[in-house]
C-alpha cells in the first residue's frame, strides 16, 4: 500500500473514531477507552507523516539530480550547436579559399615543358596538388634566372650609356674644327652648287619626325630631285614636339601613382579616355605641294602621323593661286585619293592587331576613323602606309611590308599625278560646257567640222535623285558602285524639231572609269535604247570610247560629246528618209543607210582612201 492510501485510512479511521466520541460525549457515557484509542491513531499518523516527508526529500534529492544531469545534456548540446555552426564557417572559407598563386601568370603547358623536359619524368607518381607545387618550384626557379639576367642587362646597358655618352663627348668636341673646315670650304661648295649647310640647317628639326614621317620624307627629297612637279616640306616647330613629350612624360607620372592608389578611390582616379584626349596626332606633318600645269592651282596632301593607331592619314587640300573658282566636281579632293588602288577606299584602320590596342582604351576602330574623318584628317590608306614602311592588313587579311620604298614611292606619286592632271583636264571641259566657253565647230575633237548640223544648247548638273528618276528602267543593268560615287549631268541637243537628252554619269574614281552616256531622242515619240536598237548601238558607240584610242592631244569628255552629236545627225537621217514627210536630208558621206540583218547604222567614222566617210 502506497503512502497516500495509507494516509486515507487513517483519516477515515481517525473520522470515525471522532464521531464516535463525539456521540459518546453527546450520551453522556464514559470516554476514556476511547480516547485512548483515538489518541494512539494520532501516533500511527505522526509515524506516517515522518514517512511522508523521507519519501518528499527522497524525490527532491532524484529530481535535483535529474535537473543537474538535464542542464548537463543542454550545456554539452550547447557545446556542440556552437561547434557544428564553427565548423560550417570552416568549411565555406575553405571553398572560398583562393591559393595566390591563381593571381600569377604562369606559362603555358606548351612552354613548360620545352623549357622543364627533364621535370616530366619525375612526376608520374605525384598528385595534382603536389604536381602544381612542383611546377610553381621549377617556375619560381625560373623567375628568379630572368630577374638576374635582367639585371645584369640593365647593368649592361648601363654601361653602354655611359660609353655612349663618353663617345658623344668625344664627337662634340670636334664641331669647333668641322665649322671652320665648313667656312674655309664654302667657297668651293658655291664654285659645284652644294647646298649641304642648307640641308643641314633643315636636318635640325627632321630628327624630330617619327619614324614613319621620317622614312616617307627622306624618299620624298630624293624623288624631288628628280622630278620638278611636287615640292615637299616639314610643318610644325620644334617647340611643339617638346610640349608634347614634356605632357606624355607627365601624364605616364600621374598613371604610374593611379597604379599604386586603393581600389577604393580607382574610380574617382579613372583618365578621360575621351576621343580628343587619347587621339593627338604628332606635332610635325609633312606636306606634299603639286602644282598644275598652268600653275593656277595646287594640291596639297598633308600627311600626319598618329602614334597611338601606329599609322599616317592623309587628307588632300586644294588653294587657287590666282583666286580663281575651282568648277567642276565638286568632290574631287575627297575622291581623288579613294581609289588610287582596288579595294583601298581607306574606310578602316590597316594596322594588325590595333583593334585589340583599342579595347584596353575601351575604344574601336570605327570610333576613331570617323574621328578622323570628320575633323579632316584624312583616311589611312594602305598604300600611304606602304609609303612610310608600315605593315598594313587589307579588307582581305593580306597581309604587306613594302620594303623597296623608292620604287612604290615613285610609282604611287606617277598614279596620283595622272590621276590629277586628268581630273583637271575633266573639270576644265565640263567648265567649258557649262558656261559654253569652248567653240565646237573649232574643236580638235571634232572629226566633221563641215557637218555640224546640231547644236548643244543646255549642261547642267544634276542631282543622283534627278538622275535615277529620269533613267528609271534604263539603269537596271548598271553594275554596283563598291563604294564609287557619281556626278550626275544632263545635257540637250537640238537639230530642228528633234532634240536628246543626254543623261552623263562621272564616276569617282575617274580615268580608271570613263563616263557613262544614256541617251533620249524625242522626235515621233520617245526612243530610247530599252525601245529602240538605234540608240542601243548609239550609247555602245558613245561609251566604248576608250582614252587609249584618243589621238594625242584630244579630251575624253569632248570626243564622247562629238561622237554622240555625229550619231545624233546620222540616226535622224537615216531615220528621216524612211518617213512620209522628209525634215531631215542626207548631209554626211556614207554608202548605206542600213546593213546586215540588224540594221545597223553608219555611226563610225573613216579614212576610206584619200577621203573620210561614215559606216557601219
Amino acid at each position: 500500500m502506497n503512502m497516500e492510501d495509507l494516509l486515507s485510512t487513517q483519516f477515515v479511521k481517525l473520522k470515525e473514531a471522532m464521531d464516535d466520541l463525539f456521540e459518546l460525549k453527546s450520551a453522556g457515557h464514559v470516554l476514556e477507552l476511547k480516547q485512548s484509542s483515538g489518541v494512539l491513531m494520532f501516533v500511527a499518523l505522526k509515524h506516517s507523516n515522518r514517512k511522508v516527508k523521507r519519501n518528499i526529500k527522497s524525490g527532491r534529492d532524484e529530481l535535483h539530480l535529474q535537473k543537474s544531469k538535464v542542464d548537463l545534456s543542454r550545456l554539452q548540446l550547447q557545446n556542440l550547436l556552437y561547434e557544428v555552426s564553427h565548423l560550417k564557417k570552416e568549411i565555406v572559407r575553405c571553398q572560398k579559399f583562393k591559393s595566390r598563386d591563381t593571381y600569377l601568370e604562369l606559362l603555358s603547358d606548351k612552354e613548360y615543358a620545352s623549357k622543364f623536359p627533364e621535370e616530366g619524368s619525375d612526376k608520374t607518381n605525384m598528385s595534382d596538388h603536389q604536381t602544381h607545387l612542383y611546377r610553381l618550384e621549377c617556375e619560381l626557379r625560373l623567375r628568379k634566372e630572368l630577374d638576374n639576367q635582367y639585371s645584369a642587362l640593365l647593368t649592361s646597358k648601363q654601361e653602354l650609356l655611359q660609353d655612349n655618352l663618353k663617345q658623344t663627348q668625344k664627337y662634340l668636341s670636334f664641331a669647333p674644327a668641322l665649322r671652320t673646315l665648313l667656312e674655309s670650304t664654302k667657297p668651293l661648295h658655291d664654285a659645284l652648287q652644294l647646298s649641304l649647310d642648307v640641308e643641314w640647317k633643315l636636318s635640325s628639326i627632321f630628327k624630330y619626325l617619327p619614324r614613319a614621317l621620317y622614312i616617307l620624307f627622306i624618299n620624298l627629297q630624293a624623288l624631288q630631285r628628280t622630278r620638278k612637279e611636287f615640292a615637299s616640306k616639314v610643318v610644325g616647330f620644334e617647340s611643339d614636339q617638346q610640349m608634347q613629350e614634356l605632357l606624355l612624360e607627365t601624364e605616364n607620372t600621374l598613371k604610374e601613382r593611379r597604379h599604386f592608389t586603393e581600389k577604393s578611390n580607382s574610380c574617382e582616379a579613372l583618365p578621360d579616355n575621351t576621343l580628343d584626349r587619347v587621339l593627338k596626332c604628332h606635332p610635325l606633318h609633312i606636306h606634299l605641294v603639286i602644282d598644275s600645269p598652268d600653275k593656277t592651282f595646287e594640291l596639297i596632301l598633308i600627311v600626319r602621323y598618329w602614334e597611338l593607331l601606329k599609322c599616317v592619314t592623309v587628307r588632300a587640300q586644294l588653294n587657287s593661286t590666282n583666286n580663281s573658282n575651282f568648277q567642276g566636281d565638286a568632290n574631287l579632293v575627297e575622291d581623288l585619293l579613294g581609289h588610287l588602288y582596288p579595294d583601298d577606299t581607306g574606310d578602316h584602320i590597316p594596322i594588325p592587331g590595333i583593334e585589340y590596342e583599342l579595347q584596353n582604351l575601351n575604344l574601336t576602330a570605327e570610333q576613331c576613323l570617323k574621328y578622323l574623318v570628320e575633323n579632316g584628317f584624312g583616311k589611312p590608306y594602305c598604300w600611304l602606309q606602304s609609303m612610310c614602311s608600315i605593315a598594313t592588313v587589307n579588307k582581305k587579311q593580306n597581309f604587306r611590308h613594302e620594303f623597296n620604298l623608292h620604287k612604290w614611292i615613285r610609282k604611287v606619286f606617277t598614279r596620283i599625278l595622272k590621276r590629277w592632271r586628268s581630273w583637271l583636264r575633266l573639270t576644265q571641259q565640263i567648265r567649258g560646257l557649262t558656261y559654253k566657253d569652248v567653240d565646237l565647230s573649232a574643236s580638235k575633237e571634232n572629226i566633221y567640222p563641215d557637218g555640224l548640223s546640231c547644236s548643244l544648247v543646255q549642261w547642267t548638273a544634276i542631282s543622283s535623285e534627278e538622275f535615277n528618276i529620269q533613267n528609271a528602267g534604263l539603269i537596271y543593268n548598271l553594275t554596283p558602285s563598291n563604294g564609287i560615287t557619281y556626278t550626275s549631268y544632263r545635257a540637250v541637243i537640238v537639230r530642228g524639231s528633234a532634240k536628246m537628252e543626254c543623261f552623263i554619269r562621272i564616276p569617282s574614281n575617274y580615268p580608271l572609269d570613263i563616263p557613262l552616256w544614256i541617251l533620249s531622242v524625242h522626235w515621233n515619240g520617245r526612243h530610247t535604247s530599252m525601245n529602240n536598237a538605234a540608240i542601243k548601238m548609239m550609247e555602245f558607240w558613245t561609251n566604248s570610247l576608250q582614252p587609249s584610242q584618243l589621238k594625242k592631244g584630244n579630251r575624253l569628255l569632248y570626243s564622247q560629246l562629238f561622237r554622240t552629236i555625229y550619231s545624233f545627225d546620222i540616226f535622224l537621217e537615216t531615220e528621216g528618209a524612211m518617213q512620209t514627210v522628209r525634215e531631215y536630208n542626207k548631209e554626211k558621206p556614207y554608202i548605206s543607210a542600213f546593213t546586215k540583218r540588224i540594221r545597223l547604222r553608219p555611226y563610225k567614222y573613216i579614212m576610206k582612201g584619200s577621203t573620210f566617210t561614215f559606216k557601219q
